[in-house]
């Protein structure tokens, strides 16, 4: 791999790291639960990228198996929760 490619790997990861880092203060101090729903998801979606982004650096295309079953199930767990929110029950 290029230095060029690799530097810009890592300043991907550390911008989503960063992302991650104001989910979760979001998670922690949104004022609503809605803002936490979203906070969630996107903690989720960053995660996946962390993933993807790793997975490219170490030049392995197991993890990518891993990114469809989590997406599958944040996809699940934000309409659990968006449905949850909207009439208090889930089923």
């Amino acid at each position: 791999m290029s230095p060029f490619f690799v530097t810009v790997l890592w300043i991907c990861l550390l911008g989503l790291i960063l992302s991650g880092i104001l989910c979760l203060y979001r998670m922690f101090i949104g004022p609503r639960a809605g803002d936490r729903a979203v906070a969630f998801d996107t903690l989720g979606t960053v995660f996946i990228a962390i993933i993807c982004v790793l997975g490219i650096a170490w030049e392995s295309v197991l993890y990518f198996d891993a990114v469809w079953i989590l997406t599958i199930l944040g996809f699940l767990g934000s309409a659990s929760i968006a449905r949850y929110l909207e009439r208090g029950r889930i089923f």
